[in-house]
């Protein structure tokens, strides 16, 4: 008798509940921005510097964290209804295209950053937009079975 089994119910709500964190986290972080931005500045060599420069970077964070906090609850949203079963709905499609959108942004604020102050951030920007069109992918798989799923839905 297996007392403790893993399904696909609890990797959904250890999902979600991951995503929840990361929602916290970064809120927390968007709270503390200007420390963070001190903190950068102080303690690695930014190709320029100054306060223009950090209040770029702040501005720059906050755009990024709003990003971050629709997409990740874009993220919750569509974890919760596939743990309804609502799988293959038109919703399901419309989180997956803002998530993508949200990377494809992220990458796109990240990529000037990263080449005319901190190199990281291109690392970023990299990243968000390999993310984007992964999630592009996942999304236009997702539009597909969603017409199929409504082309059976109406045969008889």
């Amino acid at each position: 008798m297996k007392i403790w089994q893993w399904d696909d119910t609890k990797s959904i709500t250890l999902t979600r509940y991951v995503v929840a964190l990361a929602l916290a986290a970064s809120a927390i972080m968007t709270v503390c921005g200007p420390w963070l931005v001190r903190w950068l500045a102080d303690t690695h060599t930014l190709a320029h510097s100054g306060p223009v420069v950090e209040a770029a970077l702040l501005v720059m964070g906050y755009l990024c964290a709003a990003l971050a906090l629709w997409m990740l609850w874009n993220l919750y949203r569509f974890l919760q209804r596939l743990e309804r079963g609502e799988v293959f709905v038109p919703q399901t499609v419309q989180a997956l295209r803002r998530i993508s959108w949200c990377c494809t942004w992220a990458a796109v604020l990240c990529l000037p950053a990263g080449v005319w102050v901190y190199l990281p951030f291109v690392f970023l920007a990299v990243a968000a937009g390999f993310m984007a069109l992964i999630v592009r992918v996942l999304k236009n798989a997702f539009a597909q079975a969603v017409r199929m799923k409504d082309e059976l839905d109406y045969t008889i």
